[in-house]
C-alpha cells in the first residue's frame, strides 16, 4: 500500500489512542502523558502492536501532523500530545461512553480486530471495538463503542438481529451488561459468604455430636478455673 494511503489509517489509530474512550482506560499511556505535560514520544507509540507495521517513523510523524482537532506534534517531530486536556469530570465521560456502547456475543473466535471494526462500521461510525479474551484467546464477545448514543440504540433496536457470516448475534447495552455482572458478582460473593458460614456451623455441630465428653470436660474446666480465680490466695490466708 502506498505511503499516502497509510496515513489516514495511522492517524485514525493514534487518535484513538489519545481519545477520551481509550486514554482514560489505558494506564500506561495515561501515566506517560501525565508525567510529560501531555507529551508522549512517537518512538514509543510506534512500538505499539498495531503500529509496528507502519514504517518508517517519519511516515507516522507526517500522518499525525494532519490531525485537525485532537493531536499536535512537537516542532522536532519526536513527540505528540492532545491539543485539549482530558475533561475534568471523567466520571461523566465514562457514563457517556457506556451509553453509546454495546456488548455483542456469538462472534467466531477466529475473527480479527480489523474484520470486526470493518463489520460494525457498516452500521454506524465506531470509536472502538474491544475483544474479550481468555488466556490471550478471543472468546467471541466484544464491546463496541459507537460515536453516537443514538447509533448504539439503533443498532440494538433493529427489528432484525445483526448477523455475522450468517450467524445471529446477541446484543445488549453496555449498561445492562455491567448491571448484570454486578448483580451476578454480588450473588456469587453473598453465596460464598453464606455457604462458608453454613459450613462452619455444620462443622461445629458435628464436633459437638462426635465429642460430647470433651465438651463437657471443657465446660467443667472453665468452671474450675473460675472458682480458683475467686478463691483467696494461700499467702492471703496466712495473713
Amino acid at each position: 500500500m502506498a505511503t499516502e494511503d497509510l496515513k489516514p489509517k495511522i492517524l485514525s489509530q493514534v487518535e484513538f489512542y489519545f481519545s477520551d474512550s481509550n486514554l482514560l482506560n489505558d494506564k500506561f499511556l495515561f501515566t506517560t502523558q501525565q508525567a510529560n505535560d501531555g507529551w508522549v514520544p512517537i518512538s514509543v507509540i510506534s512500538q505499539f502492536e498495531r503500529m509496528k507495521k507502519y514504517r518508517p517513523i517519519e511516515t507516522i510523524v507526517e500522518a499525525l501532523r494532519q490531525s485537525e482537532n485532537l493531536l499536535e506534534v512537537s516542532e522536532n517531530g519526536e513527540m505528540v500530545r492532545r491539543k485539549t486536556p482530558l475533561p475534568a469530570n471523567q466520571n461523566e465521560v465514562q457514563v457517556a461512553i457506556n451509553k453509546r456502547s454495546v456488548f455483542v456475543e456469538h462472534l467466531p473466535e477466529d475473527a480479527t480486530l480489523d474484520e470486526l471494526i470493518e463489520y460494525f462500521g457498516t452500521f454506524a461510525p465506531v470509536n472502538q471495538v474491544r475483544m474479550k479474551k481468555r488466556d490471550k484467546k478471543f472468546v467471541g464477545s466484544v464491546f463496541v463503542e459507537f460515536k453516537k448514543e443514538e447509533d448504539a440504540q439503533k443498532f440494538m433496536s433493529a427489528e432484525e438481529k445483526p448477523k455475522y457470516h450468517g450467524k445471529e448475534l446477541n446484543v445488549i447495552s453496555k449498561v445492562s451488561y455491567d448491571e448484570y455482572k454486578a448483580q451476578k458478582f454480588g450473588e456469587r460473593r453473598g453465596g460464598r459468604g453464606r455457604k462458608e458460614k453454613y459450613r462452619k456451623d455444620d462443622q461445629k455441630d458435628r464436633k459437638r455430636e462426635e465429642s460430647p465428653k470433651r465438651e463437657e470436660k471443657g465446660e467443667k474446666e472453665d468452671r474450675n478455673d473460675t472458682r480458683e480465680e475467686n478463691e483467696p490466695r494461700d499467702d492471703t490466708k496466712k495473713e
